[in-house]
C-alpha cells in the first residue's frame, strides 16, 4: 500500500476538481449499493469512464488522462468516479474486492473529508485527501466509509494491471 501525495500539478488538479464539483454538464448515475450488489447499507453516484477495453465517457481525456499520465498503468481494466453523500454517521459498507482476479487499484481523491477506505486485514483507515492517490493490491478486502463533514466525497477508482 502506498500513498502518492499531490499526484497532479496544482493547476491541473484544480481544473479537474472545479469541473467535477461545479459543472452542470458532468453526469452522475445512482447506484443503490456500494461495493457489492447485495450490500444495501448505503448508496452512491458514479460515472464510468472506461470498461471492457474501451473508453465509455467523453470526459475521460479531461479528467482521467492526467492521472494515467502520472501512473502509467500497463493495462486499464475499469475507471470510474465514485460520489458519496454526507450522512449523519459513518457507514461501513460490505467488504469487497473490486474484481475477483489479481489487479491493482489506484484511488484518487478529489476532495478532503473524513470519509475513508478501510482495509479488513490490516484494520487501516486511509482518509480522502484531495490530490492524493492511494495505490494497493486489488485483492485486499476493503470497504468504503462515507463522510459526515462534507456534502460529497468524490474519488476516481482505477483498476489496472
Amino acid at each position: 500500500m502506498k500513498i502518492i501525495h499531490n499526484l497532479l500539478e496544482p493547476s491541473v488538479f484544480k481544473d479537474i476538481q472545479n469541473f467535477i464539483f461545479n459543472s452542470n454538464d458532468f453526469p452522475l448515475y445512482y447506484h443503490s449499493e456500494v461495493g457489492k450488489k447485495s450490500d444495501k447499507s448505503d448508496f452512491m453516484f458514479t460515472h464510468l469512464f472506461y470498461i471492457n477495453d474501451k473508453q465509455n465517457s467523453d470526459f475521460m481525456p479531461l479528467i482521467v488522462n492526467p492521472i494515467l499520465d502520472k501512473l502509467k498503468p500497463k493495462k486499464l481494466i475499469r475507471v470510474k468516479l465514485n460520489c458519496y453523500t454526507k450522512k449523519e454517521k459513518h457507514i461501513h459498507t460490505a467488504y469487497h474486492t473490486d474484481l475477483e482476479y489479481p489487479h491493482k487499484v489506484a484511488l484518487f481523491s478529489l476532495n478532503t473529508c473524513n470519509g475513508y477506505t478501510y482495509f479488513k486485514k490490516s484494520k487501516k483507515k486511509v482518509y480522502s485527501v484531495e490530490n492524493n492517490c492511494l495505490l494497493f493490491n486489488g485483492l485486499l478486502e476493503h470497504c468504503s466509509v462515507n463522510q459526515t463533514d462534507e456534502n460529497l466525497r468524490i474519488n476516481i477508482n482505477i483498476n489496472y494491471e
